[in-house]
């Protein structure tokens, strides 16, 4: 093994042990987000829907949400671990739980890993001016796409993006659309290869 290889095992470790008093919240949520039962994706996306409607309706200052938002995180943060030794026992814990809690942790190990790659080539390496010049038009874009659309609204929707986004490719579904426009893009190059012979 490299050390590169070490490191990133230790940080899995090291990750895995602090998620440690939240593994029955992580995998009864990751069953839910990734639709192990059809109608978890109607859940997920009422709840979601249920939670901007009440924003929407309370119409909150940004400090106001911000404060009840950092409250209800650290509320969470500490409920969660105790209801969850109350819930269940560490004898109900199994092997197929574990290997879920340990693929969870994978994948929260590998988007943090992601996010720090990006953040360093984005933030501390010199970049080339194209970079600089494509990065600022999309996020010039993403401004005025604010300044036009109910910002609530975009968070709504990106909110629902997030949360469905594992369910949709446990599901296979972008599998299944990929595979007809390529097969359209394919029909269209043949039909174009045999017009012009």
């Amino acid at each position: 093994m490299t050390t590169m290889q070490v490191d990133q095992k230790r940080a899995l470790i090291k990750l895995k042990h602090e998620l440690e008093p939240f593994r029955n919240a992580i995998v009864g949520a990751y069953g839910v987000l990734t639709w192990e039962k059809q109608y978890y994706a109607g859940v997920v996306f009422g709840a979601i829907s249920i939670m901007y409607l009440l924003l929407w309706y309370m119409d909150l200052s940004f400090i106001t949400l911000f404060s009840l938002l950092a409250l209800l995180a650290f509320f969470m943060d500490f409920v969660i671990p105790m209801l969850s030794r109350l819930v269940s026992s560490g004898d109900k814990w199994d092997g197929e739980q574990e290997a879920k809690f340990e693929e969870v942790c994978g994948q929260l190990y590998s988007i943090k890993s992601s996010i720090a790659e990006w953040y360093d080539y984005l933030f501390k390496e010199r970049k080339p001016t194209m970079v600089v010049i494509i990065i600022s038009m999309g996020l010039l874009a993403l401004a005025w796409i604010g300044a036009i659309i109910n910002n609530l609204l975009l968070m709504y929707c990106a909110t629902v993006l997030v949360a469905m986004w594992p369910g949709l490719n446990e599901k296979d579904v972008f599998k299944g659309l990929t595979q007809k426009v390529s097969k359209i893009i394919n029909e269209k190059i043949q039909y174009g290869k045999k017009k012009l012979q």
